[in-house]
């Protein structure tokens, strides 16, 4: 998850997938856009992922002899509704609106942040009709799924009439909209100098079971770029797995982060200088994705890639084997 200068791109929402029961999704979100051409250039981004935290520092240099004041925006991935009303979400803040833990820093100073949330309905807000029920757009947070169940049943009725819900109108509420979150600040970039933006935030990584035969499948070699060595890995990982544990089956817990790296490209230029590092957490953790070039290995846990004059082509799936 990333910032977005002048707008909000909308974030693509995936589901990760499960081979068995007992997995939860993944959602994937966006990355820094000018949503229009600007003299800002990206001199360096630091990019660290893991399963369980996305940490981004930016370098933005403004050569122009002007100060430019803009609005820059971090946009939460989108989540609709009705999906997760049946389909777990990956781990999650109990906060609705800031489900992620996204914080901020700019030049080594906290920002403070205004946010909005909205919710949709094929492509209308109908946030006042949600807020007026007494919901909170965003029910995944907070027990918001029980409060839509503990409606009167003139407001169960008014919702339904509208579409935001859909049910037997008894037991059954599955509501319908889509729920658009955002952070945004005003920031400066003065002329002739380079504006540090630091942020942190919690991804909503997937879980799932994966077995041996999970390894030879379409999606995941295509989607992880899995080779013969990994293969052979998670082979050899499984059968360890069953050996000491015969009724377990052999499967492995599968973490899946997603990272939307491709952007727009609006600032000046590529990227000067990008660095991604990933931590699989675990020594005896496998990990594979797609990557265009060499992974270092810098650590028990981590990997690292330094690109320079950088346009990057794909996203980021991040598989983690454990």
């Amino acid at each position: 998850m990333r910032l977005i200068v002048c707008g909000l791109v909308a974030c693509a929402l995936t589901a990760a997938s499960a081979e068995a029961d007992d997995s939860s999704a993944a959602l994937s979100a966006g990355g820094i856009v000018f949503t229009r051409n600007t003299p800002v250039r990206m001199a360096a981004e630091d990019l660290a992922i893991s399963p369980k935290a996305v940490r981004i520092r930016f370098e933005f240099a403004n050569d122009t002899d002007k100060d430019i004041d803009t609005v820059v925006a971090f946009p939460l991935p989108d989540i609709d509704m009705a999906t997760f009303w049946s389909t777990p979400l990956g781990a999650v803040i109990d906060n609705p609106l800031n489900f992620v833990g996204f914080k901020a820093v700019v030049d080594g100073k906290a920002v403070p942040l205004s946010v909005e949330q909205r919710a949709f309905l094929k492509g209308k807000d109908v946030t006042a009709l949600i807020v007026g029920a007494g919901l909170p757009v965003n029910l995944i947070a907070g027990n918001g799924y029980q409060k839509l169940d503990a409606l009167p049943p003139d407001e169960h009725r008014r919702l339904m009439a509208a579409g935001a819900v859909q049910g037997d109108g008894k037991t059954e509420f599955v509501p319908q909209w889509i729920v658009r979150t955002r952070f945004y600040w005003t920031q400066r970039f003065p002329a002739h100098k380079t504006v540090v933006i630091e942020h942190s935030y919690q991804p909503v990584t997937g879980q799932s079971f994966f077995s041996a035969a999970d390894a030879k499948g379409p999606y995941n070699g295509v989607n992880y770029c899995l080779d013969a060595p990994t293969r052979a890995a998670i082979r050899a990982k499984a059968a360890e797995r069953k050996k000491a544990d015969p009724e377990g089956g052999g499967y492995l817990t599968a973490y899946q982060t997603d990272y939307i790296l491709k952007t727009a490209g609006n600032w000046r230029g590529p990227i000067g200088r990008f660095r991604l590092t990933l931590d699989k957490l675990k020594p005896g953790s496998v990990m594979s994705l797609c990557w265009d070039g060499p992974l270092q290995k810098t650590g028990p846990t981590t990997f690292e890639a330094v690109r320079t004059n950088f346009a990057p082509a794909r996203d980021i799936h991040l598989l983690v084997l454990q």
